[in-house]
């Protein structure tokens, strides 16, 4: 189960060595492949984003994002980063934000998330900025977050962090968390 709840289950389980993209076979006729992207949270194996694939090869459903980075921008420029919580797992109608920690002190497999210092970017619907443009777009404006960062040095650089999907079924609270690792260079 991908889902945090009451009752504290995860996606946690010790490390099988499945990091990376695997692909599973499933007995419906209608699909053809669940394809699951595995990573190392805290030392354990972690099913972070799921897409389930059609005979036609086209994603009918699962667990995922898309992103909207740059991969070059200007030093002392904005960069726009967008996020969409493509297939929401908890309900369409569940909130979502975005965790940026700060890179420099966060470990390699997120394992000191609550220890250092973090900034929370929440979603059009819940950021308090007026979105009246956007609302006759037909967006899930719960599920898209928008945000710039400006650096101060060129040269690589990683944006790490996490999407958080809140949510209720039944009056009983869940979240998921799917994790994210992005690059960026940073020209003179």
């Amino acid at each position: 189960m991908s889902c945090k709840s009451g009752n504290k289950k995860t996606s946690l389980t010790e490390t099988t060595n499945r990091i990376g993209i695997r692909k599973f076979k499933v007995a419906d006729e209608n699909i053809k492949d669940s394809i699951v992207e595995y990573i190392n949270i805290n030392g354990k194996e972690y099913a972070n984003q799921i897409w389930i694939v059609d005979k036609k090869n086209d994603t009918i459903g699962g667990n995922y994002f898309d992103t909207f980075i740059m991969d070059t921008t200007e030093l002392g420029k904005v960069t726009k980063l967008q996020f969409t919580l493509t297939k929401p797992t908890i309900k369409w109608e569940s909130d979502m934000f975005v965790v940026l920690p700060d890179e420099e002190k966060l470990k390699e497999d997120f394992s000191n998330l609550s220890e250092i210092k973090l900034d929370t970017f929440h979603s059009f619907k819940n950021d308090g900025i007026s979105n009246d443009k956007l609302l006759n777009l037909d967006l899930p404006l719960n599920h898209i977050v928008e945000f710039g960062i400006e650096y101060s040095t060129s040269g690589k650089k990683r944006i790490r962090g996490l999407i958080v999907e809140r949510g209720k079924v039944k009056g009983k609270g869940y979240e998921r968390r799917l994790f994210f690792d992005k690059t960026v260079y940073v020209k003179e």
